[in-house]
């Protein structure tokens, strides 16, 4: 049994004319609750004894044997069709941003709807077959828990999400309907032309402006010199190579938690669960174990395709080199920033910063990085950005007057460390010159690497 649609829907989604593409059918209605009441109507009178239900909606093939999983599938074409029409308006609304060059949709492109959309909320197991439903709940959930929550003495207290394994606090129901939806996955908009849908109108408008006929390659990174449409593109880019994780048993720094554990699994845990049937060769994960198969037992190997060649070898990686310098015209060379010398791998390169010119390895890395540079050659990663938080951590030990450093870490500051040599050179970074607090000798400013609209 469908539920009425809500009074305190908001005007917005009444205003669109949302019309029904089931066949034949040409109602048009006003918003996506009167349309899925609708589309409710046309699976009652579908008939249910057939074995195969067939999608009658505009050119859709989709057919499946679970009534259940049609019915799902039906209402969603209905959400979809309302968030294609907002994103189209939102394009009319904005003639500054540039059209879609992706190859255009053929229908609706929906996902595969296995599953009924269940609640995730804590004491709540219900789920639900249309998906506008099922968002709707989600919001009366936030709304009531804002109530329960709020005191006579606190006008606008922090409410808590209770979604399964969340409790995050949120200033109030507005901010906590809005992060509910990152966990039911809650579409806003769709691009019309070819059919991504999208959280927010803003990253439509990144999706158009990013596409190569638009982008105007304006804004650089200059860590790894990648190239972005857009500068909130950038920033969103950059904080990924801040290193916001330390080790807890050594200085190793990462810029995710899941290098982090990555980390900790190769260096510091000595479980490896895989082992090779042929050898006495134990691997922490069963990739590691299929790539030592392949390497050393497997006489499989990769035979070079152009004409007249006969280069074989066991790995893609030594076949994608043999490519690219052979047959690419495009050689890979690691070299010397000190020197000027070149290499044919980074491990010859790292031997001969060691042994020539007396560098020694990062803290708690086993290797040097490399990063190609604007002329294509890979070189030595001379700089690492770190949170105050990671330079606490590892200088902890060895600092006396912690008071500037905890006044720094209020701000929102990074830094920039340079971990070749004998002494670290510690450089801050700071979204606003005023905030900074001097740790090393430079103070500089890179607003890309903070904002809070990434």
């Amino acid at each position: 049994m469908m539920r009425q649609q809500p009074s305190s829907k908001r005007k917005k989604s009444a205003d669109m004319q949302l019309p029904c593409a089931w066949q034949d059918c040409q109602v048009i209605c006003e918003g996506e609750w009167l349309l899925n009441s609708h589309i409710a109507d046309h699976l009652r009178e579908h008939q249910q004894g057939k074995r195969k239900c067939v999608c009658v909606w505009n050119d859709c093939i989709f057919q499946t044997s679970c009534r259940q999983e049609f019915e799902r599938h039906c209402y969603y074409h209905g959400y979809y069709i309302n968030l294609l029409l907002q994103g189209k308006q939102e394009c009319e609304n904005h003639p500054e941003i540039p059209a879609c060059y992706a190859p255009p949709r053929s229908g609706d492109k929906l996902p595969e709807l296995k599953q009924n959309f269940h609640c995730g909320w804590s004491d709540c197991n219900r789920s639900f077959v249309s998906i506008v439903e099922f968002q709707d709940h989600i919001v009366q959930h936030a709304s009531f828990e804002y109530e329960i929550q709020k005191s006579p003495d606190d006008e606008r207290p922090k409410t808590q999400c209770n979604w399964t394994m969340c409790n995050k606090l949120l200033e109030n129901k507005y901010r906590l309907i809005e992060h509910i939806s990152t966990h039911s996955n809650k579409k806003h908009v769709a691009c019309y032309h070819c059919g991504e849908l999208f959280r927010t109108k803003t990253t439509l408008f990144d999706h158009l402006r990013r596409q190569p006929d638009n982008n105007t390659q304006k804004f650089q990174c200059a860590q790894c010199f990648k190239f972005f449409a857009t500068e909130k593109l950038l920033r969103g880019h950059v904080v990924r190579h801040v290193n916001c994780y330390k080790c807890s048993m050594c200085d190793m720094t990462c810029s995710s938690a899941s290098s982090l554990t990555t980390h900790v699994r190769y260096r510091h845990l000595k479980d490896k669960p895989y082992k090779c049937t042929e050898c006495d060769t134990r691997c922490v994960r069963e990739s590691d174990l299929a790539k030592h198969v392949q390497i050393v037992h497997s006489k499989m190997v990769h035979q070079c395709d152009q004409p007249g060649c006969q280069y074989s070898v066991r790995t893609y990686t030594q076949m994608r080199r043999h490519f690219l310098e052979v047959h690419g015209n495009n050689p890979i060379f690691y070299a010397c920033h000190c020197c000027e010398r070149f290499f044919k791998t980074g491990k010859s390169l790292s031997v001969h910063l060691i042994k020539k010119h007396g560098f020694r390895l990062p803290s708690g890395h086993k290797r040097f990085s490399y990063r190609i540079d604007e002329n294509g050659f890979y070189r030595l990663e001379m700089t690492r950005i770190e949170s105050l938080e990671v330079t606490q951590q590892i200088l902890a030990p060895h600092i006396k007057q912690e008071t500037d450093l905890n006044i720094a870490l209020e701000s929102s500051c990074y830094e920039i460390v340079n971990p070749i040599g004998t002494d670290f050179e510690r450089i801050i970074v700071s979204n606003d010159a005023n905030e900074a607090h001097l740790v090393g000798e430079v103070t500089i400013s890179l607003p890309s690497l903070n904002d809070a609209d990434f």
